[in-house]
Protein backbone atom coordinates (compact mmCIF):
# COMPACT_ATOMS: atom_id res chain seq x y z
CA UNK A 1 0.00 0.00 0.00
CA UNK A 2 1.67 3.16 -1.31
CA UNK A 3 0.75 6.59 0.24
CA UNK A 4 2.38 9.09 -1.65
CA UNK A 5 2.57 12.93 -0.12
CA UNK A 6 4.77 15.22 -2.14
CA UNK A 7 2.83 18.61 -1.42
CA UNK A 8 3.89 18.90 2.12
CA UNK A 9 4.64 22.10 1.49
CA UNK A 10 0.46 23.21 1.24
CA UNK A 11 -2.27 23.91 3.99
CA UNK A 12 -4.47 21.38 5.01
CA UNK A 13 -4.37 18.50 7.28
CA UNK A 14 -2.81 15.84 5.33
CA UNK A 15 -0.77 14.16 8.23
CA UNK A 16 -3.96 13.73 9.95
CA UNK A 17 -4.63 10.94 7.33
CA UNK A 18 -1.66 9.77 6.47
CA UNK A 19 -0.71 8.57 9.87
CA UNK A 20 -3.84 6.64 10.40
CA UNK A 21 -4.01 5.07 6.87
CA UNK A 22 -0.27 3.61 7.07
CA UNK A 23 -1.14 1.93 10.64
CA UNK A 24 -4.27 0.65 9.63
CA UNK A 25 -2.76 -0.82 6.35
CA UNK A 26 0.00 -2.39 8.45
CA UNK A 27 -2.47 -3.97 11.26
CA UNK A 28 -4.12 -5.76 8.15
CA UNK A 29 -0.64 -7.21 7.46
CA UNK A 30 -0.21 -5.14 4.13
CA UNK A 31 3.93 -3.41 3.82
CA UNK A 32 2.58 0.48 4.16
CA UNK A 33 5.60 2.63 1.84
CA UNK A 34 5.43 6.14 2.76
CA UNK A 35 6.69 8.07 -0.34
CA UNK A 36 7.27 11.95 0.77
CA UNK A 37 10.14 13.40 -1.26
CA UNK A 38 9.82 16.91 0.03
CA UNK A 39 10.61 15.92 3.78
CA UNK A 40 8.34 15.21 6.79
CA UNK A 41 8.46 16.62 10.25
CA UNK A 42 10.42 14.13 12.71
CA UNK A 43 7.74 13.60 14.73
CA UNK A 44 5.44 12.04 12.05
CA UNK A 45 8.38 10.07 10.74
CA UNK A 46 9.52 9.10 14.11
CA UNK A 47 5.30 8.08 14.32
CA UNK A 48 5.33 5.94 10.96
CA UNK A 49 8.23 3.93 11.85
CA UNK A 50 6.38 2.65 15.26
CA UNK A 51 3.63 1.40 12.81
CA UNK A 52 6.47 -0.47 10.53
CA UNK A 53 5.97 1.63 7.91
CA UNK A 54 8.65 2.32 5.24
CA UNK A 55 9.19 5.98 4.93
CA UNK A 56 11.17 6.94 1.59
CA UNK A 57 11.98 10.87 1.58
CA UNK A 58 14.66 10.18 -1.22
CA UNK A 59 13.58 8.76 -4.60
CA UNK A 60 14.74 5.36 -5.80
CA UNK A 61 15.72 3.91 -9.15
CA UNK A 62 17.23 5.81 -12.51
CA UNK A 63 13.69 7.31 -13.23
CA UNK A 64 12.29 8.13 -9.70
CA UNK A 65 15.90 10.52 -9.33
CA UNK A 66 15.75 11.94 -13.00
CA UNK A 67 11.99 12.92 -12.60
CA UNK A 68 12.67 14.25 -8.89
CA UNK A 69 15.04 16.44 -10.49
CA UNK A 70 13.55 17.75 -12.90
CA UNK A 71 10.23 18.42 -11.01
CA UNK A 72 12.65 20.53 -8.29
CA UNK A 73 14.49 22.29 -10.94
CA UNK A 74 11.13 23.87 -12.23
CA UNK A 75 9.49 24.34 -9.36
CA UNK A 76 12.91 26.71 -8.86
CA UNK A 77 12.17 28.36 -12.57
CA UNK A 78 8.29 28.43 -11.39
CA UNK A 79 9.43 30.67 -8.02
CA UNK A 80 12.13 32.75 -10.24
CA UNK A 81 8.87 33.25 -12.45
CA UNK A 82 6.63 34.49 -10.11
CA UNK A 83 9.21 37.20 -8.54
CA UNK A 84 9.44 37.94 -12.20
CA UNK A 85 5.65 38.11 -13.39
CA UNK A 86 3.88 37.66 -9.41
CA UNK A 87 0.34 38.70 -11.20
CA UNK A 88 0.46 36.72 -14.31
CA UNK A 89 -0.70 32.93 -14.65
CA UNK A 90 2.39 31.42 -16.36
CA UNK A 91 3.95 31.21 -12.22
CA UNK A 92 0.66 28.92 -11.42
CA UNK A 93 1.59 26.66 -14.93
CA UNK A 94 4.90 25.75 -14.30
CA UNK A 95 4.12 25.02 -10.52
CA UNK A 96 1.47 22.47 -12.41
CA UNK A 97 4.22 20.86 -14.10
CA UNK A 98 6.58 20.68 -11.01
CA UNK A 99 4.32 18.61 -8.91
CA UNK A 100 3.17 16.05 -12.03
CA UNK A 101 7.15 15.49 -11.83
CA UNK A 102 7.04 15.03 -8.27
CA UNK A 103 4.17 13.16 -8.03
CA UNK A 104 5.33 10.81 -11.09
CA UNK A 105 9.34 10.40 -9.24
CA UNK A 106 7.13 9.60 -6.24
CA UNK A 107 5.50 6.97 -7.69
CA UNK A 108 8.86 5.33 -9.80
CA UNK A 109 10.13 5.43 -6.52
CA UNK A 110 7.66 3.18 -5.21
CA UNK A 111 7.42 1.26 -8.02
CA UNK A 112 11.35 0.71 -7.98
CA UNK A 113 10.91 -0.56 -4.26
CA UNK A 114 8.56 -3.01 -4.97
CA UNK A 115 9.63 -4.13 -8.55
CA UNK A 116 6.29 -4.23 -9.65
CA UNK A 117 3.53 -2.78 -9.67
CA UNK A 118 1.73 -1.40 -6.26
CA UNK A 119 -1.60 -2.97 -5.26
CA UNK A 120 -2.59 0.51 -4.41
CA UNK A 121 -1.12 3.97 -4.49
CA UNK A 122 -2.79 7.28 -3.26
CA UNK A 123 -1.42 10.39 -3.76
CA UNK A 124 -3.14 11.77 -0.82
CA UNK A 125 -2.72 15.77 -1.89
CA UNK A 126 -2.73 15.43 -5.63
CA UNK A 127 -2.13 18.67 -7.95
CA UNK A 128 -5.18 19.42 -10.28
CA UNK A 129 -3.96 19.10 -13.62
CA UNK A 130 -2.07 17.09 -15.59
CA UNK A 131 -3.28 13.69 -14.02
CA UNK A 132 -2.67 11.31 -17.01
CA UNK A 133 0.69 12.49 -17.50
CA UNK A 134 1.90 11.69 -13.66
CA UNK A 135 0.34 7.93 -15.04
CA UNK A 136 1.89 7.97 -17.72
CA UNK A 137 5.36 8.96 -16.85
CA UNK A 138 5.17 6.96 -13.66
CA UNK A 139 3.48 3.97 -15.13
CA UNK A 140 1.69 3.73 -12.50
CA UNK A 141 -1.99 3.55 -11.71
CA UNK A 142 -3.28 5.08 -8.97
CA UNK A 143 -5.83 7.71 -7.26
CA UNK A 144 -5.32 11.01 -6.74
CA UNK A 145 -7.07 13.03 -3.58
CA UNK A 146 -7.66 16.96 -5.62
CA UNK A 147 -8.69 18.55 -2.25
CA UNK A 148 -9.21 21.92 -4.20
CA UNK A 149 -8.92 23.68 -7.98
CA UNK A 150 -6.09 26.37 -7.15
CA UNK A 151 -5.81 28.01 -10.89
CA UNK A 152 -6.99 27.21 -14.45
CA UNK A 153 -4.70 25.39 -17.32
CA UNK A 154 -3.40 27.60 -20.05
CA UNK A 155 -2.18 26.25 -23.39
CA UNK A 156 0.78 24.96 -22.27
CA UNK A 157 -0.40 23.00 -19.22
CA UNK A 158 -3.95 21.60 -21.77
CA UNK A 159 -0.95 20.69 -24.23
CA UNK A 160 0.98 18.75 -21.85
CA UNK A 161 -2.47 16.92 -20.50
CA UNK A 162 -3.53 16.08 -24.35
CA UNK A 163 -0.19 13.79 -24.41
CA UNK A 164 -1.37 11.32 -21.84
CA UNK A 165 -5.01 9.57 -21.82
CA UNK A 166 -6.25 9.91 -17.64
CA UNK A 167 -6.95 5.86 -18.27
CA UNK A 168 -6.31 4.02 -15.11
CA UNK A 169 -6.69 7.14 -12.93
CA UNK A 170 -9.17 7.69 -10.72
CA UNK A 171 -9.46 11.28 -8.73
CA UNK A 172 -11.15 11.78 -5.03
CA UNK A 173 -12.83 14.76 -4.54
CA UNK A 174 -13.81 15.45 -0.57
CA UNK A 175 -16.94 17.79 -1.99
CA UNK A 176 -19.18 17.43 -4.63
CA UNK A 177 -18.29 21.45 -5.90
CA UNK A 178 -14.91 20.50 -6.11
CA UNK A 179 -15.88 17.45 -8.48
CA UNK A 180 -17.87 19.50 -10.56
CA UNK A 181 -14.85 21.74 -10.97
CA UNK A 182 -12.71 19.29 -11.71
CA UNK A 183 -15.28 17.43 -14.49
CA UNK A 184 -15.68 20.95 -16.15
CA UNK A 185 -11.77 20.23 -17.19
CA UNK A 186 -11.37 17.07 -17.55
CA UNK A 187 -14.65 15.55 -18.11
CA UNK A 188 -12.74 12.15 -19.41
CA UNK A 189 -11.72 12.15 -16.00
CA UNK A 190 -13.20 8.96 -13.65
CA UNK A 191 -14.60 10.95 -10.22
CA UNK A 192 -15.89 10.21 -7.10
CA UNK A 193 -16.81 12.20 -3.97
CA UNK A 194 -15.88 11.40 -0.52
CA UNK A 195 -14.90 13.21 2.41
CA UNK A 196 -10.91 12.85 3.18
CA UNK A 197 -11.10 13.67 6.92
CA UNK A 198 -11.00 10.30 9.15
CA UNK A 199 -12.60 9.60 12.23
CA UNK A 200 -12.58 7.05 15.53
CA UNK A 201 -15.26 6.90 17.81
CA UNK A 202 -12.78 7.21 20.73
CA UNK A 203 -11.56 10.52 19.85
CA UNK A 204 -14.71 12.41 21.12
CA UNK A 205 -13.13 14.52 24.20
CA UNK A 206 -14.40 13.72 27.35
CA UNK A 207 -15.23 16.10 30.92
CA UNK A 208 -12.13 14.98 31.86
CA UNK A 209 -9.74 15.56 29.00
CA UNK A 210 -11.21 19.25 29.13
CA UNK A 211 -10.40 19.73 32.78
CA UNK A 212 -6.52 18.50 32.18
CA UNK A 213 -6.66 20.55 28.89
CA UNK A 214 -7.68 23.39 31.08
CA UNK A 215 -5.28 23.29 33.47
CA UNK A 216 -2.09 22.46 31.23
CA UNK A 217 -2.99 25.79 29.81
CA UNK A 218 -3.57 27.75 32.38
CA UNK A 219 -7.62 28.55 31.90
CA UNK A 220 -9.91 29.42 34.14
CA UNK A 221 -12.20 26.37 34.69
CA UNK A 222 -15.34 28.68 34.41
CA UNK A 223 -14.19 31.10 31.27
CA UNK A 224 -15.76 31.24 28.03
CA UNK A 225 -12.89 29.86 25.45
CA UNK A 226 -13.20 30.41 21.53
CA UNK A 227 -10.51 28.57 19.46
CA UNK A 228 -9.44 29.76 16.18
CA UNK A 229 -7.25 27.01 14.70
CA UNK A 230 -5.32 26.38 11.89
CA UNK A 231 -3.46 29.42 9.59
CA UNK A 232 -5.03 32.29 8.45
CA UNK A 233 -5.20 31.38 4.52
CA UNK A 234 -7.21 33.90 1.81
CA UNK A 235 -10.04 31.68 1.69
CA UNK A 236 -10.75 32.40 5.52
CA UNK A 237 -12.85 35.45 6.56
CA UNK A 238 -10.40 36.35 9.16
CA UNK A 239 -11.42 40.19 8.61
CA UNK A 240 -15.49 39.21 9.53
CA UNK A 241 -14.33 37.25 12.65
CA UNK A 242 -11.67 40.08 14.29
CA UNK A 243 -14.53 42.80 13.53
CA UNK A 244 -17.06 40.45 15.48
CA UNK A 245 -14.44 39.74 18.17
CA UNK A 246 -14.23 43.74 18.79
CA UNK A 247 -17.97 44.02 19.17
CA UNK A 248 -18.41 41.85 21.55
CA UNK A 249 -20.72 42.81 24.80
CA UNK A 250 -19.83 39.96 26.72
CA UNK A 251 -15.87 38.34 28.08
CA UNK A 252 -14.42 35.99 26.03
CA UNK A 253 -11.07 34.40 26.13
CA UNK A 254 -9.65 33.44 22.76
CA UNK A 255 -7.66 30.69 21.76
CA UNK A 256 -5.61 31.46 18.51
CA UNK A 257 -3.56 28.14 17.39
CA UNK A 258 -1.52 27.74 14.28
CA UNK A 259 0.39 29.41 11.84
CA UNK A 260 0.17 31.71 9.37
CA UNK A 261 -1.72 34.31 11.34
CA UNK A 262 -1.76 38.30 10.38
CA UNK A 263 -0.12 40.04 13.09
CA UNK A 264 -1.95 43.54 12.49
CA UNK A 265 -4.98 41.60 13.03
CA UNK A 266 -4.09 39.50 15.65
CA UNK A 267 -3.10 43.04 17.25
CA UNK A 268 -6.82 44.07 16.82
CA UNK A 269 -8.45 41.22 19.05
CA UNK A 270 -5.75 41.83 21.70
CA UNK A 271 -7.19 44.94 22.07
CA UNK A 272 -10.64 44.31 21.68
CA UNK A 273 -12.10 45.29 25.33
CA UNK A 274 -14.05 42.40 25.89
CA UNK A 275 -11.78 39.79 24.56
CA UNK A 276 -8.34 38.41 26.56
CA UNK A 277 -5.93 36.81 24.35
CA UNK A 278 -3.58 33.70 23.96
CA UNK A 279 -1.62 32.35 21.37
CA UNK A 280 -0.26 29.11 20.62
CA UNK A 281 1.74 29.15 17.37
CA UNK A 282 2.46 26.60 15.23
CA UNK A 283 3.34 23.81 13.73
CA UNK A 284 1.18 21.92 16.15
CA UNK A 285 0.90 18.09 16.45
CA UNK A 286 -2.26 16.39 16.74
CA UNK A 287 -2.31 15.98 20.42
CA UNK A 288 -1.78 19.72 20.58
CA UNK A 289 -5.00 20.59 18.56
CA UNK A 290 -6.76 18.16 20.67
CA UNK A 291 -5.47 19.80 23.35
CA UNK A 292 -7.18 23.36 22.26
CA UNK A 293 -9.82 21.84 20.96
CA UNK A 294 -10.24 20.42 24.93
CA UNK A 295 -9.82 23.29 26.57
CA UNK A 296 -12.33 25.55 24.31
CA UNK A 297 -16.01 25.62 24.76
CA UNK A 298 -16.45 26.09 20.88
CA UNK A 299 -14.79 26.92 17.71
CA UNK A 300 -15.64 28.96 14.24
CA UNK A 301 -15.15 28.15 10.97
CA UNK A 302 -15.87 31.36 8.42
CA UNK A 303 -14.95 31.25 4.80
CA UNK A 304 -15.93 33.48 2.48
CA UNK A 305 -18.94 32.76 0.10
CA UNK A 306 -18.62 30.31 -2.60
CA UNK A 307 -15.43 28.69 -0.89
CA UNK A 308 -16.27 24.85 -1.76
CA UNK A 309 -14.08 22.37 -0.50
CA UNK A 310 -13.61 20.29 2.65
CA UNK A 311 -13.26 21.62 6.06
CA UNK A 312 -11.07 19.80 8.46
CA UNK A 313 -12.10 21.79 10.82
CA UNK A 314 -15.75 21.09 10.56
CA UNK A 315 -14.38 17.14 10.63
CA UNK A 316 -12.11 18.23 13.46
CA UNK A 317 -15.27 19.02 15.67
CA UNK A 318 -17.88 16.42 14.89
CA UNK A 319 -14.75 14.07 15.33
CA UNK A 320 -13.91 15.60 18.87
CA UNK A 321 -17.53 17.07 19.58
CA UNK A 322 -16.54 20.91 19.87
CA UNK A 323 -19.41 23.06 19.08
CA UNK A 324 -19.64 24.93 16.10
CA UNK A 325 -20.37 28.56 14.64
CA UNK A 326 -20.07 28.48 10.84
CA UNK A 327 -21.02 30.86 7.73
CA UNK A 328 -23.33 29.42 5.46
CA UNK A 329 -20.61 29.89 2.79
CA UNK A 330 -21.54 26.34 1.40
CA UNK A 331 -24.74 25.34 0.92
CA UNK A 332 -23.69 21.52 1.15
CA UNK A 333 -21.48 22.54 4.41
CA UNK A 334 -25.11 24.14 5.69
CA UNK A 335 -27.47 21.32 4.80
CA UNK A 336 -24.47 18.62 6.87
CA UNK A 337 -23.86 20.82 10.10
CA UNK A 338 -27.80 22.63 10.49
CA UNK A 339 -29.06 20.07 12.98
CA UNK A 340 -26.20 20.69 15.05
CA UNK A 341 -23.44 23.74 14.79
CA UNK A 342 -25.19 27.40 14.85
CA UNK A 343 -25.23 28.77 11.29
CA UNK A 344 -24.79 32.61 10.85
CA UNK A 345 -24.86 34.84 7.42
CA UNK A 346 -21.54 35.17 5.58
CA UNK A 347 -19.47 38.25 6.17
CA UNK A 348 -21.93 39.96 8.93
CA UNK A 349 -20.16 40.65 11.92
CA UNK A 350 -23.09 42.26 13.65
CA UNK A 351 -24.27 38.40 13.70
CA UNK A 352 -21.05 36.34 14.43
CA UNK A 353 -20.99 39.12 17.38
CA UNK A 354 -24.35 38.40 18.41
CA UNK A 355 -24.14 34.57 17.80
CA UNK A 356 -20.58 34.57 20.11
CA UNK A 357 -21.95 36.45 22.57
CA UNK A 358 -25.00 33.65 22.89
CA UNK A 359 -22.49 30.88 23.19
CA UNK A 360 -20.41 32.86 25.96
CA UNK A 361 -23.10 33.25 28.18
CA UNK A 362 -25.13 30.21 26.57
CA UNK A 363 -22.47 27.38 26.29
CA UNK A 364 -23.98 25.21 22.79
CA UNK A 365 -24.48 22.12 22.57
CA UNK A 366 -22.04 19.40 21.27
CA UNK A 367 -22.27 17.89 18.46
CA UNK A 368 -24.25 14.31 18.65
CA UNK A 369 -22.13 11.56 18.88
CA UNK A 370 -23.60 9.94 15.38
CA UNK A 371 -21.78 13.36 13.76
CA UNK A 372 -18.83 12.33 11.66
CA UNK A 373 -20.89 9.44 10.91
CA UNK A 374 -23.66 11.74 9.21
CA UNK A 375 -20.31 13.69 7.52
CA UNK A 376 -19.62 10.66 5.57
CA UNK A 377 -16.49 9.98 8.23
CA UNK A 378 -14.95 7.03 7.98
CA UNK A 379 -12.33 4.64 10.20
CA UNK A 380 -8.63 4.58 8.69
CA UNK A 381 -9.78 0.80 8.14
CA UNK A 382 -12.53 1.91 6.37
CA UNK A 383 -11.34 4.17 4.06
CA UNK A 384 -8.20 1.95 3.22
CA UNK A 385 -11.05 -0.36 2.22
CA UNK A 386 -12.56 1.98 0.02
CA UNK A 387 -9.34 3.53 -1.65
CA UNK A 388 -8.65 -0.50 -2.57
CA UNK A 389 -12.03 -0.90 -4.34
CA UNK A 390 -11.48 2.23 -6.07
CA UNK A 391 -7.82 1.43 -7.18
CA UNK A 392 -8.06 1.11 -11.24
Amino acid sequence: MVLVEPATEHAGHWQDALVPLAAAATAEGHQAVVVTLNGIPTHIHRTLQEHRALVLTRPRGAGGRLLFTLGKGTHRGAAITGRLLPHRRLPHQVTLLARCLIEAASLCTARHVFKCEPEAAVILTASEALHGLARLLSRTPHLRVVHEVNTTEDLFVRTLGRLASPHKVVVVCPTRAVEDEVRERFPELRTTVHPFALAAPEERITDDERAQARRALGIPDKVPVLCVVGGWWPHKDMATTVTALERLTQPLHVLVAGDPTDPDLLHRIAAAPQVTLRILPGPLRPVDICQVYAASSFTTVLRHPGVGKESGLVADCARFGVPLLVSDHAPDLTRCVSAWATVVPSQDPDALADAIDQAATHPPPAPPPTAATDLGLRTPRQMLAFLKELMP
